[in-house]
C-alpha cells in the first residue's frame, strides 16, 4: 500500500489535489480530503462497504500518509460525499484525465467513458 500511496502521489499529485476540494459544511472536524480519500481507498482496496474500510482506518498508522490523522467514520463518508461541490471534483477528474491522456494511458476516443459513481447500496464489489 505505501508503493501505491506512492506512486498516486507522484503521477497524479493525490495529496495535493485532495486539498482543493470542499463541501457545504461550515467548520467541519473531518477535512473534505479525508472523506474522499476514504471513500477512494475503499474502492481501491475493493472493499466490500463503507464499515470494511473503517475498521481498517482504526488501526494506528494505517492509510494516515493520504487520509490524515482525523479518519472519517462510515456514516461521516456517506453523509460527506453527498455535499462534495462538484465543481471542484470535475476540476480534480479533469486533471487527472489529463495526466492519463499525456501517458498514453487512455486512447484518443474522443468518447471513452470516463466517470466515477458513489452508490449507496454495497451488493457487489465492482
Amino acid at each position: 500500500m505505501r508503493r501505491f500511496c506512492g506512486y498516486i502521489d507522484k503521477v497524479f499529485g493525490f495529496t495535493a489535489s485532495l486539498r482543493t476540494l470542499c463541501d457545504t459544511r461550515v467548520g467541519p472536524q473531518i477535512p473534505t480530503s479525508s472523506v474522499w480519500a476514504t471513500a477512494f481507498f475503499t474502492i481501491a482496496t475493493r472493499r466490500g462497504s463503507l464499515n470494511a474500510i473503517e475498521s481498517e482506518l482504526r488501526v494506528p498508522g494505517r492509510l494516515e500518509r493520504l487520509v490524515g490523522r482525523d479518519k472519517p467514520s462510515a456514516d461521516t463518508v456517506g453523509r460527506v460525499m453527498g455535499q462534495i461541490d462538484s465543481g471542484s471534483l470535475r476540476r480534480m477528474l479533469r486533471e487527472n484525465n489529463h495526466r492519463l491522456r499525456r501517458k498514453k494511458a487512455l486512447d484518443e476516443n474522443p468518447w471513452a467513458l470516463r466517470f466515477a459513481a458513489v452508490d449507496g447500496h454495497e451488493f457487489f464489489s465492482q
